[in-house]
């Protein structure tokens, strides 16, 4: 199997546990991803196991961060409420490690980060990825839409669009990630991913009896992803967990990607594939 290793010299002080507002400024871990590569997977595996909540973008976790130091201040002049103590003991947790998700191109999320901080890239076949974000818009985003159209659009990315295109993406992320995890690799042996990322960023002791499935995500078993919404009953959040989970397989693309989409892909990001280390008929180099 291909890996990719990046930078080296870890950086306790930026990626360890966090024990204060004070020593909490910038992300200092990053998990990217181009869409529909598993990113919900390894969000779910950080928490799930390891307790580390992940951040949905920048904008988000400034305004967590915020809230937090606005709660701390707080609490330090006055005594806050009870939901205001609940929350703040929420928010420690979530700021224990900083961390954030993202799809963006590192030109667009590396500035608003630590210097220092630890990447973790997944990566899926891009025909894999291509397919389950058109399903995604077209059960989720923008019902209704055409699946294929969504498809070819989702493809050619034009203008830079689509988070750079999957190629742009793939590439530019790959050659500084500290650590590059394969979708199909996490799914099919989740433990020894794991490890690589504990002794990357130094996590806690990983809780494997906690490895979420996908019929768990599925069920609403994991925070991201399944869980409860607003004014949903039971019988619509199943249906849209069925949609937002959609299959969890690699190799979908073999039957929702048509002949002469495959060959333009492989036009198209070919060159990508093998450096990573997909070959075309579907499978890993070994």
């Amino acid at each position: 199997m291909i890996y990719i290793e990046g930078r080296s010299g870890w950086i306790s002080s930026v990626c360890g546990k966090n024990k204060g507002i004070e020593n909490i400024d910038k992300p200092g871990i990053i998990l990217a991803s181009f869409p529909r590569s598993g990113n919900t997977f390894l969000r779910n595996i950080f928490l799930d196991v390891f307790g580390v909540y992940s951040w949905n973008n920048i904008n988000v976790y400034n305004k967590g961060l915020r809230e937090f130091s606005k709660l701390q201040k707080m609490k330090k002049i006055r005594t806050i409420t009870a939901a205001g103590e609940r929350k703040l003991n929420t928010l420690t947790e979530q700021f224990a490690f900083p961390a954030i998700k993202t799809h963006e191109v590192p030109k667009n999320i590396l500035p608003l980060c630590s210097p220092d901080a630890r990447i973790i890239y997944l990566v899926r076949d891009g025909r894999d990825a291509l397919v389950s974000m058109a399903h995604h818009r077209k059960d989720i985003i923008e019902p209704g839409t055409d699946y294929l159209k969504n498809l070819k659009e989702a493809l050619w990315a034009p203008m830079g669009s689509y988070f750079g295109g999957w190629g742009a993406n793939v590439e530019q992320w790959t050659e500084i990630a500290d650590l590059v995890i394969y979708f199909e690799d996490l799914v099919a042996n989740p433990e020894k991913e794991i490890k690589r990322m504990q002794r990357l960023l130094d996590l806690p002791e990983p809780k494997m009896d906690r490895i979420p499935t996908f019929d768990s995500q599925r069920s609403g078993g994991s925070h991201f992803g399944g869980k409860k919404r607003k004014r949903l009953s039971k019988e619509e959040q199943d249906a849209f967990n069925q949609r937002f989970f959609r299959s969890g397989e690699s190799g979908g693309w073999k039957q929702d990607m048509p002949e002469k989409v495959q060959e333009k892909f492989w036009k198209k990001y070919g060159d990508v594939m093998l450096k990573i280390g997909y070959k075309k008929e579907g499978d890993l180099r070994k």
